[in-house]
């Protein structure tokens, strides 16, 4: 998934927190399942009830997630993360990040 391979999704719509810039590569999508590389650059951003869970491994950077209950997690290369359909919270990306994911809905 090196960044060339990535096409740019642009600047986060909903970044309250620097200009988090997003880029992705599909590569599986079947029915309600996708597979995908993706990028973001450092800021933050809400997710309020995600439609789809999400599970994904980190391979690059540093970030926190918070819970809607102010609970938080520091996630690193080689974390391992699901967030549930219809998750609440908060990302805060610190240094640019790079995630294999597979989403379901």
């Amino acid at each position: 998934f090196a960044d060339h391979n990535l096409a740019p999704l642009g600047v986060r719509s909903d970044a309250i927190h620097g200009s988090p810039s997003v880029a992705k590569r599909v590569v599986y999508h079947v029915g309600s399942t996708e597979v995908a590389g993706l990028s973001c650059t450092p800021g933050s951003f809400p997710v309020i009830n995600q439609p789809k869970t999400n599970a994904f491994h980190v391979l690059e950077g540093v970030f926190f997630l918070t819970n809607a209950d102010g609970s938080a997690r520091r996630c690193v290369a080689g974390d391992t993360v699901v967030l549930p359909k219809g998750w609440t919270g908060h990302w805060d990306v610190i240094e640019p990040v790079k995630k294999l994911w597979v989403e379901v809905v």
